[in-house]
């Protein structure tokens, strides 16, 4: 009777084309987030103030599970192949996203760059990858 069970089946992630909005920008923040390794508390809060404020109707458990996936994809690619997979899921939301939401995203990226306190090179890529494509301006604290 184990026609129906999800049992050792690993679910379906999406590729960036057929990423949701929340989806899309969950793999973006995570790409931040891992940029320097690890993901701390404060990292995921910032991102949680994000999606709430960009989706105020997400559903937090579909985030997290976003989040999750976004981490395990990232973790398996090489560095050249991350890159190439954070433009793919800026370019979904370059399409997905509002002009207001993308002019939201560019301050909320900021804070999640500066939420651990420490400004990466890794980190400072992505932004610059985000700002020529999305054309906004990710403003960080020379001081960090």
């Amino acid at each position: 009777m184990g026609w129906f069970s999800k049992k050792g089946k690993t679910p379906e992630i999406n590729q960036p084309q057929d990423m949701s909005p929340l989806e899309a920008v969950t793999h973006l923040c995570a790409s931040i987030q891992l940029a320097d390794g690890q993901v701390d508390f404060e990292e995921r809060e910032t991102w949680v103030k994000a999606v709430e404020e960009l989706f105020p109707e997400f559903s937090e458990d579909r985030a997290d599970r976003f989040l999750n996936e976004a981490q395990q994809i990232l973790h398996q690619k090489s560095n050249s192949d991350k890159m190439n997979y954070i433009l793919d899921v800026i370019n979904r939301i370059k399409v997905l996203l509002s002009e207001e939401q993308i002019g939201i995203l560019g301050p909320k990226l900021s804070e999640l760059i500066e939420a651990d306190g420490i400004v990466m090179t890794a980190e400072m890529e992505i932004a610059k990858l985000v700002e020529s494509q999305l054309g906004i301006n990710i403003a960080l604290d020379d001081d960090i």
